[in-house]
């Protein structure tokens, strides 16, 4: 059980690829934006030294809370994988759920979301995104039940992977 977000990516499609560097660019920006402690992909991090998120464009992203405020590490990338993470609402999801929006604004053809939560529940996420980026992310029907039929109703990206 928990709180999880779904996000398949055509990691070969040419917009995907074309879009990477951009994304990599603005995942720094949310970082930075988000007054959010976010760590590399391990959880717990008991010791004083706390690594940095991995957000390099010739690797993929990875980025997890810090300490208790951690929970699955988010992985975004190139090389594709199975695109699904449980941050059960700490802190750091603002930070996952902006770079999701973004991966879908900037590659709707290429990516889908998903979430086990309300688009209501990405109301901060959706002010990082708008504050940065100038725009509102889109949406079909704001009141819609789950996230997940909000983006990906427009792109039906999820029934292509």
């Amino acid at each position: 059980m928990g709180y999880t977000h779904y996000y398949p990516i055509n990691t070969n499609s040419p917009e995907w690829k074309a879009i990477w560097p951009q994304l990599i660019d603005n995942v720094h920006k949310i970082i930075s934006r988000s007054g959010v402690h976010v760590s590399g992909p391990d959880e717990g991090h008991d010791g004083e030294e706390i690594p940095p998120p991995i957000v390099d464009v010739n690797e993929d992203t990875y980025l997890n809370g810090v300490g208790y405020d951690g929970y699955q590490p988010f992985v975004i990338g190139r090389k594709g994988y199975p695109g699904c993470t449980k941050t059960v609402r700490k802190p750091y999801d603002v930070v996952v759920t902006c770079i999701l929006l973004r991966a879908y604004m900037l590659a709707p053809s290429a990516c889908g979301i998903g979430s086990d939560g309300f688009w209501i529940e990405l109301k901060a996420a959706r002010s990082l995104y708008e504050g940065l980026f100038g725009e509102k992310p889109k949406s079909r029907n704001e009141r819609s039940q789950s996230i997940r039929y909000i983006a990906l109703t427009v792109s039906r990206a999820w029934e292509r992977f």
